[in-house]
């Protein structure tokens, strides 16, 4: 009986120690939440003093826009003015009434939409405000009712033409970013400026207009003083506080401040301190009753303790095991949470090699189905072609036998996905499992039309180097017995009488002259001088080597047209050379125009290089001679020797530039030809 008293005794100096800690805890916490929800009322404080700081810039930065446009516009009468507004002002203050106005240096109303009533009074002030104002810059003033925002207009001379204005109601904006706002059931929010002057309160709509200052027994019905309200005024208080209202109620506050340019209006949010603090009341005597149940519940718990402590025991048993799983199940989870961040690190390293091949990757079934392809593919195909056939993308490059087994197979086409004048290297490989079957195949795809350019580039200046050494020897040998022939044939025609002989001469002499001719090209193709570089401007040598041919007869109905960049720099070249160039491809380009047309001559800068475009609207070249018009000899004309092109390619080509072509058969042709800024002549 004596240990049962100790223990129930000792259970009551417990409860009262709880009960104890109990009411102070009550009023540490209710002193927090206070605390917390007057925070939580500065935050929405702070909201509502931004809110409407932004309206006031978004409307100033309108009105300085329609000053800016009025410097500039004829607005001669209201509707001008109005139809300018609308196109500056827009249709969106319809939450707030508000409206623009203007105002001559006079002092004469032009345009105000509003009660010119109240708004004459304030215009000398308003003028005189004015003009200590320059262009772009504004004066906010403020009445017991209204806000004005006012701005300068000058004329494109920079002379005063008068003033613009900005004009809206305070009890709109109040009511529109104020009297929405609640804090908790029974707070609300008010609104003054720095003078102490009360510019809206949603309780007390009388005492609007009035001043703390200057408070009457009238001002005292929501507030025993303004003291707190006055340090906030005057910075000296923090931005929240409390203070005691008629009632005998306690109330909360919290201040913030809207400052733009001189104007500073206050706004507070204030609750009853009761309202914060009743939920906390409320629980704190459910604690109460509870820790009374739980001093009743554990002195019959006690007796049945008793009975069940060996129940107990083995239930700490069950639980201990259970922890253990727990910790196990822990042990487990990270683990594979460490693993699959490995393995998604090693997938980030494998896409990164797969981006930084260069080229398309592709990953087929046995079937031949597109299973997977990455970002290059994609961009080089214009489209996902993921579960597509290869033989609808490629029909070229389908699977087949020949890529099961362990070749690695590889081919070049051209023409793939709709790209013309483009070469693939497209390489095959199996892809097989541990067991060695097969499971699949692994494609990459590489643009190689560069190379191929390289390799066509190669094989074209051997077969010219090989030509000019059959060239040397042909005009080598050929030169010296045609040149005995030249001279008795000129003796035998000076001495001939007989006119059919005479004329037969002539005809000898003439082809003889012909032959020396395609001769001395061939020497002039085979030892094309080095040259001599110097300083000079490509669109001066474009305009004398045009001018050089504009005037032949074949030129009559071929209209030249020039598009020459002023900003070609000068470059060091062979401008002899260079004009050969130029003289060659225009008359290609007349020639390939019998019926007329029109020749376009175009120069531009191209990154480091100059860019020369001769644009024809001739018969054009078919596409299977495209490959050989720069060859000797080749040619399509009755009377060319097929030497034109080849020597202009070799010069360009010296210059360390390029000549292409690209042609579309009864269009036209395109000759471009591409040569650094500063170039040196190579040897040889």
């Amino acid at each position: 009986m004596k240990g049962y008293l100790v223990i129930v005794g000792t259970l009551i100096i417990v409860i009262s120690g709880l009960i104890t800690l109990n009411i102070f805890f009550q009023q540490s916490l209710q002193m927090e939440i206070a605390e917390q929800f007057n925070k939580q009322q500065l935050l929405l404080s702070r909201s509502i003093a931004e809110h409407i700081k932004s309206y006031i810039q978004h409307e100033k930065e309108e009105l300085l826009l329609m000053s800016r446009m009025l410097s500039g516009a004829d607005v001669r009468s209201k509707g001008d003015f109005a139809s300018l507004k609308n196109k500056v002002w827009g249709a969106h203050h319809e939450a707030i009434a508000a409206d623009i106005g203007l105002i001559t240096t006079k002092g004469d109303i032009f345009f105000f939409q509003g009660n010119d009533a109240s708004l004459k009074p304030l215009v000398p002030y308003m003028l005189r405000q004015t003009r200590n104002l320059g262009p772009g810059r504004t004066y906010i003033i403020e009445t017991i009712s209204a806000l004005y925002i006012i701005s300068p207009v000058y004329n494109s001379r920079g002379k005063p033409e008068g003033m613009l204005f900005f004009w809206t109601r305070i009890d709109d904006m109040a009511h529109n970013f104020v009297s929405s706002v609640k804090s908790g059931s029974r707070g609300y929010a008010w609104m003054m400026d720095k003078s102490g002057t009360l510019l809206y309160h949603p309780t007390q709509p009388g005492m609007v207009g009035g001043n703390i200052y200057k408070a009457d027994s009238t001002c005292f019905k929501c507030h025993m003083s303004f003291d707190l309200e006055k340090r906030i005024i005057e910075g000296k208080a923090s931005n929240y506080g409390r203070y005691i209202a008629p009632s005998g109620e306690d109330k909360i506050i919290a201040f913030s401040t809207v400052v733009i340019d001189n104007l500073s209006w206050i706004i507070a949010v204030s609750s009853p301190y009761s309202e914060v603090t009743r939920t906390t009341k409320h629980s704190m005597e459910l604690y109460s009753y509870l820790i009374v149940s739980i001093f009743i519940t554990t002195s019959i718990a006690s007796a049945i303790l008793i009975v069940f402590n060996k129940k107990r025991i083995k239930a700490e048993a069950v639980a201990h095991r259970k922890e253990e799983l727990e910790k196990y199940a822990g042990e487990l989870e990270e683990r594979v949470s460490k693993r699959t961040f490995e393995l998604a690190s090693e997938k980030e390293k494998l896409n990164t090699i797969v981006s930084a091949i260069g080229g398309g990757i592709v990953l087929i079934s046995r079937e031949g189905k597109i299973e997977w392809a990455n970002q290059m593919m994609t961009d080089m195909s214009g489209m996902d072609i993921t579960g597509s056939s290869c033989e609808d993308i490629c029909p070229d490059c389908s699977i087949s036998e020949p890529y099961a087994g362990d070749n690695i197979d590889t081919i070049i086409i051209s023409n793939l996905f709709g790209q013309k004048d483009k070469y693939f290297q497209i390489t095959t490989a199996p892809v097989k499992g541990l067991n060695g079957d097969l499971h699949g195949y692994i494609r990459l795809i590489q643009d190689v039309t560069e190379i191929k350019k390289m390799e066509e580039q190669i094989i074209h200046s051997e077969k010219l180097a090989s030509i000019g050494r059959l060239a040397a020897g042909i005009a080598h040998e050929i030169g010296n017995p045609l040149t005995s022939i030249f001279s008795f044939v000129q003796i035998l025609r000076e001495m001939e009488e007989d006119d059919f002989k005479k004329e037969s001469l002539e005809t000898i002499y003439f082809h003889i002259n012909r032959i020396s001719e395609i001769l001395k090209q061939l020497s002039g193709f085979t030892k094309m001088p080095a040259g001599e570089p110097k300083k000079c401007l490509v669109n001066e040598v474009i305009d004398t080597s045009i001018n050089l041919i504009q005037y032949d007869k074949k030129a009559k109905a071929i209209a030249i047209v020039k598009e020459l960049s002023p900003d070609i720099p000068e470059t060091v070249t062979d401008c002899n050379q260079l004009s050969q160039v130029f003289v060659n491809l225009t008359l290609n380009a007349i020639d390939a125009m019998p019926d007329g047309g029109s020749l376009l001559v175009k120069s531009e800068l191209k990154g480091n290089d100059i860019a020369i475009q001769f644009r024809d609207t001739g018969t054009g070249v078919p596409k299977e001679d495209l490959n050989k018009i720069f060859d000797p000899f080749y040619t399509t004309k009755e009377k060319g020797t097929g030497l034109g092109l080849a020597v202009s390619y070799n010069i360009v080509k010296k210059m360390n530039g390029t000549l292409t072509v690209h042609s579309d058969l009864g269009k036209g042709t395109t000759f471009t030809i591409t040569i650094p800024y500063k170039t040196e002549m190579k040897n040889g």
